[in-house]
């Protein structure tokens, strides 16, 4: 198993193309998909179907895809703190994200880091909102961005509010309210809910049952996922529709739609998260250009 097969199985996963994939990391796509079957013939079993020239998640994909990513970062970060300790490499400071935060958010506030101070050394880590705090208590990470921090998790860490994102239904392509230009969310009660796990999105059932029972109803929660693009593909098959950050929306969501809700609207917050106590100054500027990032979107 080589690192890269990893890498080009992460992207194939997030992108849910071979096509797009290859794109992204700037390899040939029959390159990715060889090596990408290499990956699956030494597991020993399939990590994707493939179906009318569309790729989907098996069982053991969804399975192996937070594994894959984990071993990604942790090769890094080591890689990293060697160089820091032993080599007299310059820091490196560490920002996790999810891959939605990226273009609009992240990009943006590195560039404006990088103009400021250009022999800054940056790593960024895709995470999910677990492994980015797991990573954070453990000090492989120097700042966090995710969204709807948990109680126990603002008793440990350092939060700040970069911004609000409204929330969006997400139905299936053929449901019967997909094509209003929006609805009220207690339409939904009584459909079976697709939500994200609490095991890496912690904190997002309560925040999900809290939303509903505001509006007068208990959510069906029949399917839980441990990231955004399977918690869409599951929308897109009908299992259930779901809440997410209208945001999310730029994310392949063939099979699916997003539908603003009414008043009262719903907002998720997204938060940028570091340790207690008192943080380097890279990391404080870092944490401004996001939060300046932040008001462009919402301006817009």
């Amino acid at each position: 198993m080589e690192f890269h097969q990893l890498r080009y199985f992460v992207a194939a996963a997030e992108e849910l193309s071979m096509t797009a994939a290859a794109h992204r990391l700037h390899v040939s796509q029959p390159a990715l998909s060889r090596q990408i079957g290499a990956l699956e013939e030494e597991l020993g079993t399939a990590l994707f179907d493939r179906i009318r020239k569309r790729i989907h998640l098996t069982e053991a994909g969804r399975f192996f895809l937070p594994k894959a990513r984990q071993i990604l970062c942790d090769a890094e970060t080591a890689a990293q703190q060697v160089g820091e300790r032993f080599a007299e490499v310059r820091r490196t400071l560490r920002l996790g994200f999810l891959s939605v935060f990226l273009d609009d958010l992240i990009t943006p506030a590195l560039k404006s880091m990088r103009r400021e101070s250009p022999n800054l050394e940056l790593a960024l880590f895709e995470l999910s909102p677990r492994a980015q705090l797991d990573r954070l208590r453990d000090g492989e990470l120097d700042l966090a961005v995710v969204g709807n921090v948990d109680e126990e998790d603002r008793e440990r860490f350092s939060v700040q509010r970069l911004m609000n994102s409204p929330m969006a239904a997400v139905l299936p392509g053929d449901h019967p309210l997909a094509e209003r230009k929006r609805i009220a969310l207690d339409e939904l009660a009584g459909e079976p809910f697709v939500s994200l796990s609490d095991a890496v999105f912690p904190g997002r059932r309560q925040f999900l049952r809290d939303i509903c029972r505001r509006q007068g109803f208990e959510p069906d929660i029949a399917v839980e996922n441990d990231s955004l693009t399977l918690l869409l593909n599951s929308v897109s098959t009908g299992l259930g529709v779901a809440l997410l950050p209208f945001h999310s929306r730029k994310l392949p969501h063939a099979g699916c739609v997003f539908v603003p809700l009414k008043s009262p609207k719903v907002s998720a917050e997204i938060m940028a998260v570091t340790r207690r106590g008192p943080v380097g100054k890279d990391t404080a500027r870092l944490v401004e250009h996001l939060a300046e990032a932040s008001q462009e979107i919402s301006s817009t």
